[in-house]
């Protein structure tokens, strides 16, 4: 399983059920030796993705999904730093 807090890992199986769904049963499944830097980041696209959809005011200010979104993408680089 991928190693994210509860909440972040939460939002993460959310994304990827609406973006890319056949990619939930890896980050569930899998283990840490499992997943590389291209696939993290592959996880930070889908998730940029969704932030660009849908985490902006009109203005571009972010808003609180946005933010979590943001968020989100650090904890993932995180991972393979």
């Amino acid at each position: 399983m991928i190693n994210l807090p509860q909440k972040s890992y939460s939002l993460l199986k959310k994304i990827l059920a609406e973006h890319r769904p056949v990619l939930v049963s890896i980050i569930e499944k899998g283990n840490d030796s499992d997943f590389n830097e291209e696939f993290y980041n592959e996880l930070r696209d889908i998730v940029l993705d969704e932030l660009l959809q849908k985490g902006f005011e009109k203005n571009c200010t972010p808003t609180k999904y946005g933010i979590e979104l943001e968020n989100l993408i650090d904890e993932i680089g995180r991972l393979f730093l």
